[in-house]
């Protein structure tokens, strides 16, 4: 735990992420966002449309169709672990059980997907 003097430090400290509880994939949209602005995760968008708004750009995020995931999770050389975010989450959710029995890269889901991420007030990009 990390001593501070109560400046501003103290809630940077303190929005960091907890990890993933073992045997979990899921987290929230605002842990996604934090692992993604802070590039300690790749964030991939596997939404269609993107009608509802885009993840920020300076955000390491990657928008790709599911059934590119597969590819670019064997091809990568990226160590950090990946988040999945769909427009609900349930896609996510299918998507990252999925490859966790395949035992190919360390994949979680954002629950609530984009919509959670738009009701969390996290920036959008229209």
């Amino acid at each position: 735990m990390a001593v501070t003097t109560g400046t501003t430090w103290d809630a940077v400290l303190s929005a960091r992420p907890a990890p993933p509880e073992p045997g979990s994939a899921a987290i929230s949209v605002r842990a996604a966002y934090q692992a993604a602005l802070y590039e300690r995760a790749l964030l991939v968008d596997l939404r269609d449309q993107h009608a509802n708004g885009e993840v920020p750009p300076d955000l390491a995020a990657a928008v790709l169709a599911p059934q590119e995931l597969l590819g670019h999770l064997l091809n990568s050389t990226d160590p950090r672990p990946v988040i999945l975010l769909s427009d609900d989450g349930q896609l996510a959710q299918e998507t990252a059980e999925a490859l966790a029995e395949l035992e190919l890269a360390r994949v979680s889901y954002a629950v609530g997907g984009f919509l959670g991420w738009l009701r969390a007030g996290l920036p959008a990009r229209n």
